[in-house]
């Protein structure tokens, strides 16, 4: 395949989510008109800020090939130490828990480059740790604070839409995306992910590229986790449990390949957002959770399948029917 025909075919399918997520707006729209206001949006967006974080750092495991189990726990165990380290300060807190998340991260990613450990293995277990380890912050109680500035200054809305919150979110995608686009060091974590020994023959760094991307990845949990107890005054160790798969499904529905070596934090803003769309409606009209995890699979499934060797048949299929309508 050809590098002009590849950037074809993803140009297609960023068009084909683009055009998904307009649907999805459209619909709901005419479904129900209080879709479209001012406060759903505004929850819209709250909700993107939690899932939206946790999906940018998890996807970048997964373009550098590995995985990341343990970000789900680690929102709990950073919104916990917000609040339990925090004392007088929340913004000691928060640096508290984005501190531990660097070395959860950093330890995760010695362990597999080090000692040439899988990444499911070393999460699952960073996960169970975590999830103890917030269990214990938490002493089987919902732990809270009485300190609400901080949450106001991040929910306050902005252009009745935006929060503090939301808009720290798209500023971590926009420098995220910068750093994956124009920096070396994000060349090679996408080359790690691709072709793993021709990138540590060719001088890639792996073990850095390793490093960066499981310590993101703990840090955006942990950011996510730290900024939703602000805002909710309270933290509990049970916290993120469903959010490791959501934010798998962002990644994938996004265009993020298990694979590794394919994606970017652009496409896992909009796979992010299509989830959350697609949550927020079906929640709007009225559908209950068991009906939105059936729809957030078959969405799954056929971008999945639309990716593989379906989408390439109906690719075929149409160059071969332009071709023949142009001769």
């Amino acid at each position: 395949m050809t590098t002009r025909y590849k950037s074809k075919a993803v140009s297609g399918a960023t068009l084909l989510r683009l055009a998904l997520l307009i649907a999805l707006v459209v619909i709901f729209a005419l479904w129900n008109p209080a879709f479209i206001s001012g406060r759903n949006l505004y929850a819209l967006m709250q909700s993107f800020a939690l899932l939206g974080m946790v999906a940018l750092g998890l996807s970048l495991t997964m373009i550098a090939g590995e995985f990341d189990l343990s970000v789900g726990s680690m929102v709990a165990v950073g919104g916990l130490l917000t609040l339990v380290a925090g004392g007088d300060s929340l913004v000691g807190g928060m640096g508290v828990a984005l501190a531990f998340a660097v070395l959860v991260g950093g330890v995760n990613a010695i362990v597999i480059s080090r000692f040439n450990v899988s990444s499911l293995v070393v999460t699952v277990g960073s996960m169970m740790a975590l999830s103890g380890f917030a269990f214990w912050l938490a002493g089987g109680k919902v732990i809270s604070t009485d300190d609400f500035d901080l949450g106001f200054a991040l929910d306050d809305p902005i252009f009745a839409v935006f929060s503090a919150r939301s808009l720290i979110t798209l500023a971590t995608f926009a420098l995220v995306g910068i750093f994956m686009h124009y920096t070396l060091m994000g060349r090679d974590i996408r080359v790690v992910g691709s072709k793993r020994q021709v990138a540590a023959a060719s001088g890639a760094k792996v073990g850095r590229s390793l490093l960066i991307v499981f310590v993101l990845s703990a840090v955006t949990a942990a950011l996510a986790g730290s900024m939703l107890s602000m805002s909710l005054a309270s933290a509990a160790a049970t916290t993120g449990g469903n959010l490791m798969l959501q934010a798998v499904s962002a990644a994938i529905v996004g265009g993020v390949a298990l694979s590794g070596g394919s994606g970017t934090p652009a496409h896992v803003l909009l796979g992010s957002l299509i989830l959350t769309v697609m949550n927020n409606g079906m929640s709007l009209i009225g559908m209950g959770a068991t009906g939105i995890l059936f729809a957030n699979g078959l969405v799954l499934m056929g971008i999945v399948l639309l990716d593989g060797q379906l989408g390439a048949w109906i690719s075929e299929r149409l160059t071969m029917l332009r071709a023949g309508h142009s001769a």
